[in-house]
């Protein structure tokens, strides 16, 4: 066997050419965990088959062993990895408060969030009252705004204004018309600028200055009103059984402000009232109510977060607390019991059989019954929950890997069971 694992690998190695071995290093993707300060990875398994179908077709000659086992590790490898490592976070629309030059002062920042009747999307309008120290011609903000639904709209003292993507020759950051950001952007590189931004506790990334949007605008100075409003997409959450809705909103640009005078936010619910949650504390009215808000004199922290978890039927709440382990245990006592009666019923009927049919078939069946009602019960509480069932539970259908091993002990106590019940029998029919 390692003879056979040592020539595989060097084979392996004298296959990758420059060509090969550049798909393979694309085929992994690396994610910087800013907030952790970690770096997570992940595969993706189409490649990795695209790379075993190279070596597969276009190795000089390689043994069937090799061949077989090469497509059999890296097939099972590309699927174990897309299932563990797939984020169970569906993110929605991104964006965060603006990112102000060091021309301008933001005195209070408004933020209206008005979500729909089934908290899919919400509708934001935020207003910034801001002071320009200089006058003429300039970009006063910038606004990171990603995946949101429709328009991304701008007004200036109720004047509509274009908002852009930054050009190509503003991303060198070097004597471009974003000098006046120097205050906000991390020059890591002398010809590249980024941002660093945070959606929730354990999410922090930097952005080039090529994502970020933009307007140019002449304003006086003195005091200003800026209004922004789009349509953002929930985030989804769905790591659990019940899938976790939530809407966020980055503050980190407000860190690098001149001055933070007053912050609002408002939260308005179209149709029903849910019971959300914050990381915000409390809101002014003490309870949730179908519009709330909260004000503060200083950053209550770096980003906002409003999330719902829908509510479930008794039966389903039931079933979670059980977990589909402790179903198939009621699965697996209530199948014994009636194998076990069955068993006993058929050795009274027929007391002198070498061999019980009835042992027989149900210690082939009854194991492979409990492995089944372990998978259908997760299907069973999704179903019961509805479409806000998570539906996320991995690949459980690999528990029937347990069906050879569960298969001979389970025979080994019905039989024992069996035979014990004979000799009852025998024993009874002999004394009388």
């Amino acid at each position: 066997m390692l003879p056979f694992l040592f020539a595989s690998i060097n084979r392996l190695i004298q296959l990758l050419s420059a060509n090969t071995f550049h798909r393979l290093y694309h085929s992994i993707s690396f994610r910087a965990d800013c907030a952790q300060t970690k770096i997570t990875y992940s595969i993706d398994a189409n490649r990795c088959c695209i790379f075993t179908s190279y070596i597969f077709f276009h190795a000089e000659k390689p043994g069937m062993k090799f061949k077989s086992a090469l497509l059999i590790f890296t097939l099972l490898w590309a699927q174990v990895t897309r299932a563990n490592m797939s984020s169970p976070i569906w993110r929605g629309t991104v964006t965060s408060t603006a990112f102000s030059s060091k021309d301008i002062d933001i005195l209070s920042e408004s933020i209206h969030i008005k979500i729909d009747e089934e908290y899919q999307t919400a509708r934001y309008i935020i207003e910034y009252t801001l002071h320009s120290d200089v006058a003429g011609r300039q970009i006063p903000l910038l606004f990171y705004a990603q995946d949101y639904k429709d328009s991304f709209l701008v007004w200036v003292d109720d004047q509509s204004v274009a908002i852009q993507n930054i050009p190509e020759q503003y991303t060198t950051f070097v004597h471009s018309s974003l000098s006046r950001f120097s205050n906000v952007i991390n020059i890591t590189d002398p010809e590249v600028g980024s941002v660093l931004i945070q959606w929730d506790k354990n999410s922090s990334y930097p952005y080039y200055i090529k994502d970020l949007k933009y307007f140019e605008t002449d304003l006086k100075k003195g005091i200003h009103k800026v209004r922004v409003t789009y349509t953002a997409n929930a985030w989804t959450d769905v790591s659990d059984w019940i899938k976790i809705y939530s809407f966020h909103y980055s503050l980190t640009p407000a860190k690098f402000w001149k001055s933070f005078g007053k912050l609002k936010v408002t939260v308005e619910q179209a149709g029903i009232v849910r019971p959300i949650s914050t990381n915000i504390g409390a809101p002014i009215e003490q309870t949730i109510l179908a519009k709330n808000t909260w004000m503060f004199t200083r950053l209550p922290g770096e980003y906002l977060e409003f999330t719902y978890t829908p509510t479930t039927g008794k039966l389903a709440q039931v079933l979670i607390a059980i977990k589909p382990f402790g179903l198939s245990i009621i699965t697996a006592v209530l199948l014994f019991v009636l194998h076990l009666w069955l068993v006993i019923r058929y050795r009274k009927r027929q007391l002198h059989k070498k061999y019980s049919y009835v042992v027989i078939i149900g210690s082939w069946l009854i194991p492979f019954l409990i492995l089944l009602s372990y998978i259908y019960s997760f299907m069973l509480i999704d179903y019961l929950i509805g479409e806000d069932a998570g539906g996320r539970h991995g690949y459980v259908f690999l528990v029937v890997i347990f069906y050879p091993f569960l298969v001979p002990l389970y025979w080994t106590i019905i039989w024992l069971l069996d035979r014990s019940q004979k000799r009852k029998l025998l024993h009874r029919k002999n004394s009388g």
